[in-house]
């Protein structure tokens, strides 16, 4: 993932303080999580292929993985509509859940709507209310 320091700290894994401005990329899942919640970084960009810390996580309980929201009448895993607001500068807390982010959802403006609508769709192919 790419983070777009918004905080000056020192940097342990580059060696050198970050100013505001710059861009470090991490696919360290804690480190992402301990940036971000102490509001030093904000995510601008999500990679592709998840990171391995992901991977070698035990898969997540059917409920869990389950977790979707309704945006545009496609629904959504619940993580990849909160990264994804995340990225186009919308503020929700990391352990927001689904009406909270529904929430967030409603609160859009046009212009916000339609690039979080071209993010998500970049990401993968969302689900159908139909299904």
């Amino acid at each position: 993932m790419d983070l777009r320091v918004i905080k000056k700290f020192n940097g342990k894994a580059e060696g050198k303080t970050l100013c505001p401005g710059d861009v470090i990329q991490s696919n360290d899942v804690d480190r992402i999580n301990a940036l971000v919640g102490r509001g030093f970084c904000v995510i601008v960009a999500l990679d592709s292929t998840p990171p391995a810390a992901i991977t070698t996580n035990p898969t997540p309980t059917d409920e869990e993985a389950s977790v979707t929201v309704d945006f545009r009448g496609y629904r959504y895993p619940l993580e990849t509509v909160k990264a994804a607001l995340g990225v186009i500068g919308v503020k929700v807390a990391h352990n927001a859940k689904e009406k909270a982010v529904s929430n967030a959802l409603s609160t859009l403006t046009d212009e916000q709507a339609q690039t979080l609508a071209e993010a998500l769709n970049d990401w993968g192919k969302p689900e159908t209310d139909n299904e």
